[in-house]
């Protein structure tokens, strides 16, 4: 479901960046904002329904003044600082690690008291943030840097839109590969679950990643 939203997500980017169309780059946005706060808003969060408003509110101002498509450039360099900041904040103090607690929401405590397998999430972890901090400053280079100084009908200017709004995601899945790769062989002294498993399992329980603490026991299929 997820990666159809993602890949739905993308065709309208890159219709919205084709047409030059303000409205629908404006379109793509609140699209992506309101399925990223679905849960909340169908829960009837007072806090998510004021981001909302907040957010379509500002965007639709920056639409109707012409700059629709910089609210659509705006959105991976979010994105990628949000998830900096998640993934960097859960390093500090007595946080638990973000990868620490996907394990124990996928796999249980048990798994991360095992030899290696804690430092290793902390690593990992600290790997996550930096790739999403390098990604933001590229972003920012990229938005004030380079695409002012290029026609919009250039193909670098096509390239440099590219590197934003798919480069953004893709770079991330490769990461993901090969780190899969390095944990098989890392710890290679323990089982792992085959990736389609896995991630159905992390599907499942990633409401758990956001709690900074014991965790209850993950449920499985």
């Amino acid at each position: 479901m997820l990666l159809a939203v993602l890949a739905g997500y993308l065709i309208l980017v890159m219709i919205a960046w084709a047409t030059r169309s303000d409205l629908l780059s404006a379109i793509c946005v609140v699209l992506l904002v309101s399925a990223v706060l679905g849960p909340r808003l169908r829960a009837r969060s007072r806090a998510a329904w004021l981001a909302w408003t907040l957010l379509v509110v500002g965007v639709g101002t920056l639409t109707v003044n012409g700059h629709g498509r910089m609210a659509l450039d705006l959105v991976p360099l979010a994105i990628n600082l949000g998830l900096a900041g998640v993934f960097g904040l859960s390093l500090t103090g007595t946080h638990t690690p973000l990868i620490a607690r996907a394990i124990i929401a996928i796999e249980g405590r048990e798994r991360l008291a095992q030899p290696r397998v804690a430092g290793y999430a902390r690593s990992l972890t600290l790997a996550w943030t930096v790739l999403f901090v390098l990604q933001s400053v590229a972003f920012v280079w990229l938005m004030w840097v380079v695409l002012p100084d290029l026609p919009a009908d250039a193909r670098a200017h096509a390239w440099a839109t590219t590197a934003l709004h798919v480069g953004g995601y893709l770079l991330p899945a490769a990461f993901m590969l090969v780190e899969y790769a390095i944990r098989r062989w890392y710890l290679r002294h323990i089982p792992h679950a085959p990736p389609r498993q896995f991630f159905q399992q992390l599907a499942r329980n990633w409401p758990q990643l956001l709690r900074d603490g014991d965790a209850p026991t993950p449920r499985n299929p």
